[in-house]
């Protein structure tokens, strides 16, 4: 009997070790900047994220949807961030990432914001991947009710009124066109509103967007349909420290 009750004493003892190690399930990011933060309440700490990861330069909000998460740039690579967490640790889920064709200040035409999406938007483990709300723009009804999206950088918050929300060929819009090209830009424009796809949605009053304009494009991949990407594209409406400018050549 004293030998049966040592032994369960000793793998009760392994087991709260084991849990004091691991944080048994518990998220091992609690606690931290990163999973503090929340650009609901419009207050977004950089010093505190920049010291989690300085690969961080603006943070993401859709309001209504899960979308609420920092933005990184990998200084080597252009796809880092699409396996590995905002904390640079390897996750299949991957972040929100731009690529090194972008710049970090929001000043180009048009800034590709990609991140991972899950096949079943109503399972528990859709929510892991940081773009599977993406997909909520598909219903015509959701768009319609849901025009604006905002991204804090440090010292400034762009607001963007989303415009189009459609399904396209999974290519890299980076390479498919030279956003820092008048012509390339309105190939870009032109190619969009003449999308042919009936259940593109396409919000009234957005006709007249020139190279001029500054565009933020949030695209989805899943991982059951490697031909197509879910995109939703977004103009820049208001700029709160007035800092977003370009100088382009004229076409």
């Amino acid at each position: 009997m004293a030998k049966t009750k040592s032994f369960y004493t000793t793998i009760f003892f392994c087991l709260f070790l084991l849990c004091s190690i691991t944080g048994c399930g518990q998220d091992s990011h609690e606690g931290t900047a990163i999973a503090a933060e929340s650009g609901a309440d419009s207050q977004i700490d950089f010093t505190a994220l920049k010291a989690e990861n300085p690969n961080i330069f603006a943070w993401l909000y859709v309001p209504d949807t899960q979308i609420d998460c920092p933005v990184l740039q990998d200084g080597q690579s252009d796809d880092f961030y699409s396996n590995h967490n905002a904390f640079g640790e390897d996750d299949p889920h991957g972040a929100v990432y731009i690529e090194l064709a972008n710049v970090t200040d929001m000043c180009d035409f048009n800034t590709i914001l990609h991140g991972n999406a899950f096949k079943n938007p109503d399972s528990r483990k859709a929510q892991s991947y940081p773009f599977t709300d993406l997909y909520r723009f598909a219903d015509p009804a959701f768009f319609d009710s849901h025009e604006k999206m905002y991204l804090y950088l440090d010292g400034n918050v762009l607001t963007y009124e989303i415009f189009a929300a459609y399904e396209r060929e999974n290519t890299s819009l980076i390479r498919d066109y030279d956003f820092t090209d008048t012509i390339s830009c309105l190939s870009f424009l032109n190619d969009l509103y003449s999308t042919r796809d009936l259940q593109m949605n396409l919000r009234d009053g957005w006709s007249f967007i020139t190279p001029y304009h500054f565009l933020v494009t949030l695209t989805a991949h899943k991982e059951d349909d490697p031909e197509h990407q879910f995109v939703i594209v977004a103009v820049l409406t208001q700029d709160e420290a007035g800092t977003i400018s370009r100088i382009m050549e004229e076409y």
